[in-house]
């Protein structure tokens, strides 16, 4: 809890003085990756909501430790008797009890011997807690992760769009080039309308690049749980630069065995399992408890019935203490109720101990499998490189030749096409290499792998 708390407060501290200036003197306010992070963990509803889970399974502890202590109650008794009851003589009356009487009592009662009955509540409250804090930690650790690819869906989306407006650039060039070369009668006409009609067509993938980077700056605004109510547009400052990590399958396999949510939730839920087990095994024994009653009663007039409720002798104190065996005969039959539950308890723990087993060899083949996607990815991320340079100066020397006359528009095109499209593969190779990198982060269990592994 500590932790959660200090890591998004920290961030969002500076992040609200930054909003402010920003908000004051301009519309835009300009977020980084951190900032973004921080700014989702404070809005998050569904942290919140985890979090009261654990401020409510930690008051459950404290009532469950409350069993060690002794328990005190406290009654006050008044009975009014229309009939007053009075016993003859023969020779006179006298009344046996009073009309009004009042009674005082404290009771005190404290277990002495349970069978751990007490102990195992509290450690089943204790791992309740535990296991409600892991949730909340759990909860974190995916909606940052939510974000990180949330932004970078952003940020390719505007790298695209710059790569798209760039290629535009370049064919709004070709066919200045051709209206020149047509204007000195080098070029047909021909040539002119296939580069205007160029243009014109690739102004729809243009358009289409710029939507979506506004559906997904919409996509990371609601993880951040900021609503686009338009009275401050929001922008995410960051790259698509190449991460390299090398994977290390046995580190991260380990990490995992330990960090895995899924992996700790099923420990937890053992863990409980068993600790209802026996309290469940505890049922059949007897349960050994101390107690101690002390009452006051008022008097009265045995000669006229009157009731006495103030003088020396007007109450009369009783203390009473004892020692009680409580003893579940029903619970030592073989046909009872108990003896099933905990042939069905230890079914049960069995069962955990299967999926366990299960979960963790999903773990270890998901790990497996995305060290090979990212060893993939990173390799593409090296021929991309290449060949955006190979393409670039595959443009440059077409446009060259174009001007000089020595190639037609459709081969100037081409080229125009090949730059796009090896920028753009980079592009997508850089952002799937991160996006492989956060799925592992994921199957490891850890938000990042700085300090972590």
């Amino acid at each position: 809890m500590k932790a959660w708390v200090k890591r998004c407060t920290v961030p969002v501290v500076s992040l609200l003085f930054l909003m402010g200036a920003q908000l004051l003197g301009a519309e835009t306010m300009r977020l980084t990756l951190e900032e973004a992070i921080g700014l989702g963990l404070q809005n998050s509803t569904a942290l919140k909501a985890k979090a009261v889970s654990v401020y409510s399974a930690e008051a459950g502890v404290k009532s469950a430790k409350a069993s060690y202590y002794p328990s005190v109650s406290t009654t006050a008794t008044y009975t009014h008797f229309f009939e007053q009851p009075a016993m003859d003589l023969g020779f006179g009356s006298a009344y046996t009890a009073a009309s009004d009487p009042i009674s005082l009592s404290v009771d005190v009662r404290q277990s002495v011997f349970t069978w751990g009955k007490i102990n195992n509540a509290v450690k089943l409250a204790e791992d309740g807690a535990d296991l409600a804090k892991l949730d909340l930690g759990e909860e974190q650790r995916k909606l940052i992760i939510e974000i990180k690819k949330a932004f970078y869906g952003y940020i390719l989306a505007k790298e695209v769009l710059a790569v798209q407006e760039e290629t535009l650039m370049h064919k709004k060039e070709a066919l200045d080039v051709t209206r020149k070369r047509f204007s000195a009668g080098l070029s047909p006409e021909y040539e002119v309308l296939s580069a205007e009609s160029d243009v014109e067509n690739f102004n729809p993938t243009v358009i289409s690049a710029y939507n979506r980077l506004r559906f997904t700056l919409l996509a990371v605004m609601d993880l951040l749980g900021i609503e686009g109510d338009g009275e401050f547009d929001i922008e995410l400052i960051g790259s698509l630069t190449p991460e390299f990590f090398e994977p290390e399958k046995k580190q991260l396999i380990d990490g995992a065995m330990s960090n895995k949510y899924e992996i700790r939730q099923f420990q937890r839920n053992t863990a409980l399992q068993r600790t209802r087990q026996e309290i469940t095994k505890a049922a059949n024994k007897p349960v050994v408890g101390a107690f101690a009653n002390y009452m006051l009663t008022s008097g009265f007039d045995t000669s006229t019935g009157d009731n006495k409720y103030w003088g020396e002798d007007s109450w009369d104190g009783n203390l009473t203490i004892g020692i009680s065996v409580t003893m579940p005969l029903s619970a030592l039959f073989p046909w009872s109720k108990e003896t099933a539950d905990i042939a069905k308890g230890e079914l049960d723990i069995e069962n955990l101990d299967l999926q366990l087993s299960s979960v963790k060899s999903g773990i270890r083949l998901n790990i497996e499998n995305l060290v090979l996607k990212i060893e993939e990815e990173w390799a593409k991320i090296g021929s991309g490189k290449k060949g955006i340079e190979l393409a670039q100066k595959l443009y440059d020397s077409a446009l060259q030749r174009y001007k000089n006359g020595l190639i037609s528009s459709m081969e100037l095109k081409d080229a125009q096409i090949g730059l796009n499209n090896a920028k753009l593969g980079y592009l997508q190779a850089v952002y799937n290499h991160k996006i492989a990198l956060f799925d592992l982060m994921n199957a490891v269990g850890v938000d990042d792998f700085k300090d972590q592994l």
